[in-house]
């Protein structure tokens, strides 16, 4: 049976938010090498206390080789692959494929992150097998939505 998904264009997903957590970051630094990262402490004033008033923290930030973690984890959290990509995973093989991201400002740890998505584009391409390629636009802003944090596009490959 053939799907087809350029009628998924302009599809908007559903919002999603991710916390970039210390283990991650100290996981991802575990297996990656940042010799010219240093970590800095912001002061971040607008968080909002147990008893409901306004308090500051202190919070490290993450490298931005990080950023394509944050992307992934948190765009797989904007998207049901039946519902809105009309792909059933069990059956069929999906793949990650090109990836680009602007980083406006840094992350930093302990900061929840708001991700909004929409399918750009969708088009089929042939090799040994006929493929479609699924692709993504993101916005990601901290929770507020009052900062821009980064923005991009990423593909899913789905193979018929």
């Amino acid at each position: 049976m053939t799907v087809d998904r350029t009628a998924l264009i302009g599809r908007p997903l559903r919002a999603a938010t991710y916390t970039i957590s210390e283990v991650d970051v100290n996981d991802f630094l575990g297996v990656v090498t940042e010799p010219d990262f240093m970590a800095s402490d912001a002061v971040i004033e607008s968080l909002t206390s147990v008893d409901g008033g306004a308090s500051t923290a202190s919070l490290r930030s993450v490298p931005p080789s990080f950023a394509p973690f944050v992307a992934v984890l948190g765009l797989l959290r904007t998207f049901d692959w039946q519902a809105d990509f009309l792909f059933d995973y069990r059956t069929g093989t999906a793949m990650f494929g090109e990836q680009s991201i602007e980083f406006h400002r840094p992350l930093l740890v302990g900061q929840s992150v708001a991700i909004s998505a929409t399918i750009s584009d969708v088009y089929e391409k042939q090799g040994k097998q006929t493929f479609d390629v699924v692709e993504v636009t993101f916005d990601i802003k901290s929770s507020d939505g009052e900062d821009l944090l980064m923005t991009g596009q990423q593909s899913y490959i789905l193979f018929k």
